[in-house]
């Protein structure tokens, strides 16, 4: 039985803290892209959604008044997918499709296939990062 908006079976495991960004307002129920580090934002049309919102900081109301960056909330996203620390093969930003780089490393996407979404950044080769498995 659904306990809240947008429960109706989550695979244990799938729930994952974001930060909200900056001007941004986010409700319960609603898609939300990568813009930053470990930061989240609505999805715009035709944008490639990596979940949906399942809850946020505690106390507020996160289907009416939604989760507000300026103040710092944070957001629980459903993530079906495996999220993992991948090397990066040079400089990766947070939001970049990555794949398959030299020496088993990975990198932003050029003409290979998507492999992950970057959720942190990586400065350069040999630097850990966090993605979510396409």
């Amino acid at each position: 039985m659904a306990r809240n908006k947008v429960e109706y079976h989550i695979q244990e495991g799938a729930f994952h803290t974001f930060k909200v960004k900056a001007g941004q307002t986010i409700k319960i129920g609603q898609p939300v892209v990568v813009s930053g580090d470990m930061t989240v934002s609505l999805a715009g049309a035709g944008t490639e959604a990596i979940g949906i919102v399942y809850s946020g900081t505690v106390g507020l109301d996160g289907v009416n008044d939604g989760y507000k960056g300026d103040n710092g909330d944070v957001v629980t996203v459903i993530v079906l997918k495996p999220i993992v620390y991948l090397t990066a093969g040079g400089a990766v930003t947070a939001g970049d499709n990555v794949e398959v780089g030299a020496g088993g490393k990975f990198i932003k996407q050029a003409t290979g296939a998507k492999v992950a979404k970057a959720l942190t950044g990586a400065s350069g080769d040999g630097v850990a990062f966090t993605a979510i498995l396409s």
